[in-house]
């Protein structure tokens, strides 16, 4: 063997050791700067998902007067909020993320990839501090959580590796197309809405709108979103389909998503510093 192919080895291991070193500096740099100044500091993580609770609550159930009866509407609207924001906010933190990094990039030799994976990992660590507010409001209206919560890290996981692979998509195609990053806002938005994150899933039959349940099966944030729900309440809605096909159908979204997302990435980031 030569000597070439046993440095090349050698240094494999010590690049992997310095990324990973990089990745977890990058997450603690934009924890620090978020809640900087902050009065209530990461106390945030966990008061935002409730303050929204509380107000979309009232809006939805009060104004709106959607009927769910399942169990506590707040708790409904909580859980689908949560598991969404980690998803959007992983998204557009990625969006961006090799544009802004396009100093360092210039200047020393980094794993690009790094980047969108931070943004991402960033959400997920909001997302843990989230479940605290999750566990109190589960705690006020005397639900206990179901035994299928065990598997929430198998789906948190899946989850994981879609937002990677769409993060991985759009921060490599925004640094050629620029407009994806004023697109991207609304799209996430519209997503938003078309999944039943405040409103019931089951209602659309009862208004007539009965052919939107064919639309919303090929929408991967409903089965990620409603297979969150099921193992945390343990209580299936009649459109459910089950945790084990909701994990199915979240690891197929999952697999083609992060698969064509990373080619993607690897595909055109030779191309990066031509155009950051």
């Amino acid at each position: 063997m030569s000597k070439a192919k046993q440095t090349g080895k050698s240094t494999r291991p010590k690049q992997s050791k310095n990324s990973l070193y990089l990745l977890y500096n990058l997450v603690s740099r934009d924890f620090k700067i978020r809640y900087r100044r902050s009065v209530l500091g990461v106390a945030w993580s966990m008061l935002n998902p409730l303050l929204m609770m509380i107000v979309m609550s009232l809006i939805f159930s009060n104004i709106f007067r959607f009927q769910f009866d399942m169990y506590p509407y707040a708790i409904y609207l909580l859980l689908g909020q949560v598991f969404f924001t980690i998803f959007q906010d992983g998204t557009n933190g990625s969006l961006r993320s090799i544009i802004d990094a396009a100093p360092l990039i210039k200047k020393v030799y980094v794993e690009k990839i790094i980047f969108p994976t931070e943004k991402i990992f960033f959400a997920v660590v909001n997302f843990c501090f989230s479940l605290i507010a999750v566990l109190l409001v589960l705690m006020f209206f005397g639900m206990v959580p179901s035994w299928k919560i065990i598997l929430v890290p198998v789906l948190l996981l899946l989850l994981i590796l879609f937002t990677l692979g769409a993060g991985y998509l759009i921060s490599s195609l925004t640094v050629f197309f620029r407009d994806i990053e004023h697109l991207w806002g609304v799209l996430t938005t519209l997503w938003f809405y078309l999944t039943p994150i405040f409103w019931p899933y089951d209602a659309l039959a009862g208004n007539g709108l009965s052919w939107v349940y064919t639309i919303i099966q090929f929408n991967p944030m409903y089965h990620f979103v409603a297979c969150f729900r099921q193992m945390v309440t343990g209580v299936a809605l009649p459109s459910d389909i089950g945790v084990t096909a909701e994990l199915g159908l979240c690891a197929v979204f999952a697999v083609v998503t992060f698969a064509v997302g990373l080619f993607t990435f690897k595909k055109l980031e030779k191309k990066f510093i031509l155009y950051i």
